[in-house]
């Protein structure tokens, strides 16, 4: 590999992938391609309006050809500069790991859907639709964002028990519903999983009314899951708010060790000054938060007594003589 070929691999990297690091350039490449996302999410949707499509479907393609060769190339380079990413690895190796990664699927995504309709010539609208997904590139950007998903990863355990219980209650209301009211209502309750869409309804606590038991058996059921649905519906929240809480406490903990470690001299120089702006921008803490960490560390500071040498008497601090206690 010649040497010239790291050294662009790394801007390129840097460009994609930390413009905080890179060139002042990187972050009008970040903008212009947040900007793109959000135009192509309207396009979208704007295209579902017919008389509006009809009337400017060249346009529409057109922007949607750009969109997708931008795309791609951005694909393209994110995949080629993500051997970076892990230097120790083999660059073949390390580009297969990033494009099994959720960010590398969600940018693949994105573009699949124009290359599946030169395949399928057929004008699919699901295919069309299936652009949505170019939203979800948005994450990259939103630490909001990567903050939500990130707590999805880490309590899928968690959330897959909570729906796996919510299926066998399900399974168990439709039951319950067919028997007490498939005789009175054999068009709506006439089989289990034609009671299934009022079990749903009523666990979810949405009860559209179009289906309802009649019989005072039936009647009496449907309250026992209305009020088991009120709590059981509420646990994926419950779940995904706890977590959220807790990987937030998390990153701010991140923080105030940080300011910590800097302040172990009593001061934060210009290096570690930008260290710690570029970590409070990379875990998504408002500049207020970022300033009552450090004035809660500071206060938390406990000066050490100065120590005196045996032999000679000299008094001196000792090292770190304003670290935190």
């Amino acid at each position: 590999m010649s040497p010239q070929k790291p050294i662009l691999r790394r801007r390129a990297y840097l460009l994609l992938e930390h413009p905080g690091q890179g060139p002042r350039a990187a972050r009008i490449v970040e903008i212009a391609l947040i900007l793109l996302i959000i135009a192509n999410v309207i396009a979208v949707a704007l295209e579902t309006v017919p008389r509006l499509y009809a009337s400017h479907q060249a346009l529409f393609q057109a922007f949607d050809r750009l969109s997708v060769a931008i795309f791609s190339a951005e694909y393209l380079l994110r995949v080629w500069a993500s051997a970076e990413r892990e230097p120790a690895r083999p660059a073949l190796r390390a580009r297969l790991r990033y494009m099994r990664s959720p960010l590398a699927l969600v940018d693949l995504m994105a573009i699949l859907p124009f290359f599946l309709g030169l395949i399928f010539t057929s004008d699919l609208q699901m295919l069309r639709i299936l652009r949505l997904f170019r939203i979800y590139k948005l994450t990259r950007y939103s630490p909001a964002l990567s903050v939500l998903f990130g707590v999805i990863r880490e309590e899928a355990g968690a959330l897959a028990a909570a729906f796996s219980i919510l299926t066998i209650l399900l399974v168990f209301a439709a039951t319950g519903a067919y028997l007490v009211e498939h005789e009175a209502q054999p068009g709506d309750f006439g089989s289990i999983p034609a009671a299934m869409w009022w079990a749903l309804v009523t666990l979810t606590t949405v009860g559209y009314g179009d289906v309802t038991p009649i019989t005072p058996l039936g009647r009496i059921f449907g309250g026992f899951i209305t009020v088991l649905g009120v709590g059981m519906a509420a646990l994926p929240a419950g779940i995904i708010a706890s977590g959220l809480a807790d990987h937030l406490h998390r990153r701010r903990d991140h923080l105030r060790n940080q300011f910590r470690l800097a302040l172990e001299d009593g001061r934060i120089d210009l290096e570690e000054g930008r260290q710690i702006e570029k970590l409070r921008r990379e875990l998504g803490i408002n500049r207020d938060i970022a300033h009552a960490i450090l004035s809660e560390v500071r206060l938390r500071q406990v000066p050490r007594p100065a120590c005196r040498c045996p032999e000679c008497g000299h008094t001196f601090q000792p090292e770190g003589a304003t670290g935190a206690g």
